[in-house]
């Protein structure tokens, strides 16, 4: 997976969005996600430079890539999406990225991506039991919505602190195993899914200050 930049022409000694993507399928790249697009056009031009050459993912995190959803998706050659929760959440004021999960705009997203049937996903998980929203409750949340990709959050192996990589390695090892280990605990509970949704909403509301 290589993420390029947003959209953008050559500049002086800067390469030009297609100029990057030769490179990223050169260097060996298999999928290639676009950042910060908020425009169908943006889109279209993403996919007419990779040309099927590789899987492309769009990397929906401005809010007027929400707001245009709609005319994104009916673009021929998305493979897959995912929703950059952090940045989305800063473009809309929230406090907390994980409220972007109460409102319901994954909720809404999440429906338009399965009607397309285009694989999505949306980001971070820490470690099983860690968390200011613990990541069992976004890991059911994952489920739920049908999401098939997560990106780890950098408290799942803080490379700062663990400088060993046989020490790295067994982390996510472990830690990947662990939530493939719920995960599947999880997919045999299908009436857990409303109760784990008022969940999240309680646990964000006590951590942005909005409790009712």
């Amino acid at each position: 997976l290589a993420r390029i930049n947003p959209i953008h022409d050559a500049f002086e000694k800067t390469p030009s969005t297609e100029e990057e993507i030769d490179m990223a399928i050169e260097g060996g790249a298999d999928i290639i996600m676009l950042p910060f697009f908020k425009t169908a056009y943006e889109v279209k031009r993403f996919i007419e430079y990779v040309d099927g050459r590789v899987r492309t993912m769009p990397l929906v995190e401005t809010p007027e890539a929400v707001e245009n959803i709609d005319k994104i998706l009916d673009i021929p050659g998305i493979d897959e999406i995912f929703i950059g929760l952090n940045d989305l959440s800063i473009g809309y004021g929230k406090k907390f990225m994980f409220e972007l999960l109460a409102d319901g705009t994954i909720e809404d997203l999440a429906y338009k991506f399965r009607k397309k049937n285009i694989p999505f996903g949306f980001g971070g998980i820490a470690s099983i039991g860690k968390g200011m929203l613990p990541s069992e409750n976004i890991i059911v949340e994952h489920y739920r919505l049908g999401s098939s990709s997560a990106i780890l959050s950098r408290s799942f192996c803080n490379v700062n602190q663990i400088s060993h990589l046989g020490v790295i390695s067994s982390t996510f090892v472990n830690g990947i195993r662990q939530i493939r280990d719920y995960e599947a605990e999880v997919s045999h509970y299908s009436d857990f899914f409303k109760k784990n949704t008022e969940e999240i909403k309680e646990t964000i509301s006590s951590i942005t200050g909005n409790e009712k």
